[in-house]
């Protein structure tokens, strides 16, 4: 610690204080190495900070500023909206994976940047699907838009897309799930659209499909 940091415990409490500056801070060693520090940084405000190594403002993984707000850098998760596709789905069952026309985030570098999210860690993940498809035709009775993750398939059923088309043959599925997923196991999104007479094909619309996820714990 800093030579200025003073050591109180006469009340039986432990009081750590750097004087009019510098960070007021617990140092945690292994061997002499720096491992983990806890303590309130200087510099930045005052913020409470966990942090790897021997720096607070380094490789911080937990801040609370003094107003409170609680941030968690590290924390796994991402939001991108799609891109346009146009007649994809088909014959068969074939489900179209969503790509990416815009990543905005990826805090921790766990989304491919195309399509695929990958679990950096065991846990349970919150997903939000949103997809958005046009030329939808009065003939298309059945769809399923699905999140595939290594573990399982979770699938959402669209009932009848062409009697909920708007004027512009446009339909928008939205569902939400938190999915159990193992550290290396992969989530992206799907759709498929089926027509009881005529083409299956539909587009997909960039502007108006978004996927995002974060891990919940």
């Amino acid at each position: 610690m800093a030579t200025k940091n003073s050591i109180n415990n006469k009340t039986g409490s432990l009081s750590i204080d750097p004087g009019s500056s510098g960070d007021s801070y617990v140092q945690f060693n292994i061997n002499t190495t720096g491992e983990f520090r806890i303590g309130v940084d200087d510099t930045d405000s005052d913020a409470f900070k966990f942090s790897q190594g021997s720096a607070l403002g380094s490789n911080d993984f937990l801040t609370i500023s003094a107003a409170g707000e609680v941030l968690n850098p590290l924390t796994p998760a991402f939001g991108m909206q799609g891109a346009d596709a146009s007649n994809v789905t088909g014959d068969s069952g074939t489900f179209y994976t969503i790509t990416t026309g815009t990543e905005y985030f990826d805090q921790n570098s766990d989304f491919d940047g195309t399509s695929t999210f990958t679990a950096p860690i065991t846990g349970k993940y919150y997903f939000n699907i949103c997809i958005t498809c046009d030329g939808i035709t009065s003939a298309q009775i059945y769809g399923q838009s699905r999140l595939t993750t290594s573990n399982r398939i979770y699938a959402c059923d669209i009932k009848n897309s062409g009697a909920m088309r708007d004027a512009n043959n446009a339909f928008t599925h939205r569902f939400s799930v938190i999915a159990d997923m193992d550290a290396a196991d992969t989530a992206y999104m799907q759709i498929y659209v089926y027509s009881i007479a005529g083409s299956n094909v539909v587009d997909v619309v960039g502007s108006g499909t978004f996927f995002s996820g974060y891990l919940v714990g």
